[in-house]
């Protein structure tokens, strides 16, 4: 469906807007797939980018704030996430022999099963969800998406605060 019906718009807006719209709705459809996904696991896609992180960090694991910095979704709160994933025995906290104030956070084997039964199913829903372009569109989208990524957040670091507010 083209972006004028779906936000059924009496005119397009000016191309970077439409990109941004199209962005936008895409992200959303590739959400939802993903919620279905994970939800018949009794995940999130947040707790899941928690379990992908760890899974792939460190035998010691991860501090909480190396977890965040890694997040896809940035605006979750990672403490409750692990606290969650912690009770249904997927994470356990272990204290930083080297600082006591600091606890890593690792998979158990419970966490590591679960993220194996997930590795195809994930796999093969991103093989289903980008089956409509060939393998050099996707290479080629994927870089030029990186690079809108890197401009938006130099934009976003040279922006100037808004009038009334002090930096």
């Amino acid at each position: 469906m083209s972006l004028q019906e779906e936000l059924q718009m009496s005119k397009l807006p000016a191309p970077g807007v439409q990109l941004m719209l199209q962005l936008m709705l895409t992200r959303e459809a590739v959400v939802r797939v993903q919620e279905r996904l994970f939800e018949g696991h009794g995940l999130t896609i947040q707790q899941y980018n928690v379990l992908r992180i760890v899974r792939g960090g460190p035998v010691k694991g991860h501090p909480i704030f190396e977890i965040e910095r890694r997040m896809i979704y940035r605006f979750a709160n990672v403490t409750r996430l692990v606290d969650r994933l912690e009770v249904q025995g997927l994470l356990k906290r272990v204290a930083d022999p080297r600082d006591r104030r600091v606890s890593r956070v690792v998979i158990t084997p419970k966490g590591r099963r679960l993220m194996e039964r997930l590795d195809e199913p994930v796999h093969d829903m991103a093989v289903r969800m980008t089956s409509c372009c060939e393998e050099d569109e996707c290479l080629a989208l994927a870089r030029q998406l990186e690079r809108l990524r890197d401009h938006c957040l130099q934009e976003g670091e040279s922006q100037a605060p808004p009038m009334g507010t002090e930096s």
